[in-house]
């Protein structure tokens, strides 16, 4: 079995401090904050452009199987961008022509399933992420590894 080792260098950021971001992001660009589940439409539909852009971009080589795939999830977000569009209020503030970024793709996925968790039960995805790590294994990593919580 392989051992991961723990970086004395990885720092953890202040959890509760993610979501506070994003709200200050969403008023600096005059963006309404999403419901629960609006925010899950939007995060399926930012999985979509991770497929779309992953497609496009092919960072690795993907079978032919694989493609159709990320097509299908790129269709299928494209869908959910259609239904959450039809939401009165809702503006699309990017198209999906560009996707150059794979990065920033998956950052959005990041920041609509943290604006989901928001809704749903006021935690972060990387809380509930501790959370289950927590539960799997018996004891927090947190406390284990103290440098972590710098």
């Amino acid at each position: 079995m392989n051992e991961f080792p723990v970086s004395a260098h990885l720092q953890c950021y202040n959890l509760s401090m993610k979501t506070e971001i994003i709200k200050a992001y969403y008023k600096e660009r005059g963006l309404a904050w999403a419901d629960q589940k609006s925010a899950l439409l939007f995060f399926l539909s930012e999985v979509g452009e991770l497929a779309e852009a992953c497609l496009a971009i092919e960072p690795v080589e993907f079978s032919q199987e694989e493609k159709a795939l990320l097509q299908n999830f790129s269709d299928l977000g494209l869908q959910a961008d259609e239904i959450v569009s039809r939401k009165d209020g809702w503006i699309r503030n990017n198209d999906r022509l560009r996707k150059e970024n794979i990065a920033h793709e998956a950052a959005d996925c990041n920041m609509m399933l943290s604006v989901f968790m928001e809704g749903h039960n006021g935690q972060s995805p990387d809380e509930a992420l501790l959370e289950k790590m927590e539960a799997k294994l018996g004891y927090s990593l947190l406390e284990k590894y103290p440098d972590l919580n710098a």
